[in-house]
């Protein structure tokens, strides 16, 4: 890692025109728009999602210290939060949006980063990016009319169907494929929120009403992980962010952690990765 991608760039939800609209859908070009919104080979972690649907070219991007290839039919979804490189000089188009212009009403509870779109789901996908990237163009860079009273809401509609279309296709988590189940899908949700306060099973399965075995079953179908597997590698996926990319003491990052001891958090980072706090850090920085 060179000493510039050590600095992450935060960026906040801008709209070219608007900046109260919380949705922004463009064509992904090599240069220019979003794209010099940040030096090449830093970092970013952004406030907001960014969708990625490839339609030309063949690149790699980092998410979360995980590579993820880009190629026509190729889709990637960066939640909030997620630390990653820029787009790739690949052909596509980008739907950027936050949580709040969504909604509660659509779940976005965490999930996969890339999916390999087949041909079915590819076809219904495109067609639901190019409704919402019309209606959008329409509503912003269209002539005033009346279709402006409702068009924002019009927006969030069709953002929601697109998103709900993207769940629908077959993804990977962790090389299982997941399907949808509203246990795990319950559990996944309160993992991502509470991963640095909770810890164990047991007490995930008891805040969400389940039994630990019901908990356990519906983890092992969704994602083919056991909850632990799952809570730990949430654990260690954090703390690989904060080791790589942050200059922490590593008693600063088991303490953000929810580890009291700092030798408890180094004997659990080593169990889960087979390396040291200090030798992981040491091995991003060469």
């Amino acid at each position: 890692m060179t000493a510039s991608q050590q600095t992450i760039n935060r960026l906040a939800a801008v709209h070219p025109n608007r900046v109260d609209l919380g949705v922004c859908v463009a064509p992904l070009r090599p240069t220019g728009g979003c794209m010099d919104r940040a030096e090449p080979g830093v970092l970013v972690r952004a406030d907001f999602h960014i969708v990625i649907l490839c339609s030309g070219g063949s690149a790699d991007q980092v998410v979360d210290l995980a590579r993820h290839h880009h190629e026509s039919g190729a889709l990637v979804w960066i939640r909030p939060g997620h630390v990653h490189e820029l787009p790739p000089a690949v052909e596509g188009t980008v739907v950027c949006f936050t949580d709040a212009f969504v909604g509660s009403e659509t779940s976005l509870s965490p999930g996969p980063v890339s999916w390999n779109l087949g041909s079915d789901d590819l076809g219904d996908v495109r067609a639901h990016l190019a409704v919402l990237q019309g209606e959008y163009e329409r509503f912003v860079f269209g002539p005033t009319g009346p279709h402006l009273a409702q068009g924002e809401a019009m927006l969030r509609l069709l953002l929601r169907a697109f998103l709900i279309r993207i769940g629908q296709a077959p993804a990977l988590l962790a090389g299982q494929t997941i399907e949808p189940h509203p246990v795990a899908r319950a559990f996944l949700t309160m993992v991502e929120r509470s991963f640095a306060t909770i810890h164990t099973v047991e007490a995930y399965a008891g805040a969400l009403g389940y039994s630990s075995k019901t908990l356990e079953r519906a983890s092992v179908e969704a994602t083919g992980l056991s909850p632990k597997q799952v809570i730990d590698g949430r654990l260690v996926l954090e703390a690989r962010r904060l080791l790589a990319y942050t200059n922490l003491p590593v008693s600063r990052v088991g303490s953000r952690l929810g580890f009291v001891d700092p030798a408890n958090f180094c004997k659990f980072f080593l169990r889960a990765t087979e390396m040291s706090p200090g030798a992981y850090r040491a091995s991003r920085q060469t």
